[in-house]
């Protein structure tokens, strides 16, 4: 007996509910298997668009490999020392970007930071940096990386709260907008 028969479902007796509840999921059947269906090409359209994302990656971080090993890619340490401008004076660290040699991006600082910091150290006072003049500066007034306990430089992967200290020699340099 179909449900149009009755005017309200309370009213509907237990075998009138359980022949509707059926026939309501013979209708849905089909409906279930086209969403199936368009799950299965959602994932598949996915996973390609991951494939190539990770693809990118890792072109990218291959390029960056190459450049460090050929040495066009200064080091922070160069950068420090330097007389010529590998890296203009009045770029403020977060203008640049940082990597390691294995082409993985870095940040500088703390990861709970909001902006790339330095810590330099002349042994018995410590200076947060923002600046690559400031780097220069004190360098060239024997400061160094660091500060007295954890002399370095420490950085962090972004996007996560991983933190390292690693020595300037390590962590490579290029502007933000440069490839």
């Amino acid at each position: 007996m179909a449900m149009a028969e009755h005017p309200t479902l309370d009213q509907a007796s237990d075998e009138d509910l359980a022949q509707r509840v059926r026939e309501i999921m013979a209708q849905m059947a089909p409906l279930e298997e086209a969403l199936g269906r368009l799950r299965a090409q959602i994932q598949q359209v996915v996973s390609e668009q991951k494939k190539r994302e990770r693809s990118q990656h890792l072109k990218a971080r291959m390029q960056v490999r190459t450049t460090v090993a050929q040495g066009q890619m200064p080091t922070l340490q160069q950068v420090a020392e330097s007389s010529n401008d590998l890296v203009p004076p009045e770029a403020s660290l977060a203008g640049l970007r940082f990597f390691r040699d294995s082409g993985t991006e870095v940040g500088l600082g703390y990861a709970t930071a909001r902006e790339p910091t330095v810590w330099m150290t002349n042994g018995s006072s410590t200076a947060a940096v923002k600046t690559i003049a400031e780097v220069r500066s004190r360098y060239l007034d024997g400061w160094d990386f660091g500060t007295a306990a954890h002399p370095g430089v420490r950085i962090h992967i972004p996007n996560s709260r991983t933190e390292k200290i690693l020595q300037s020699a390590e962590v490579f340099v290029r502007l933000r907008n440069a490839g």
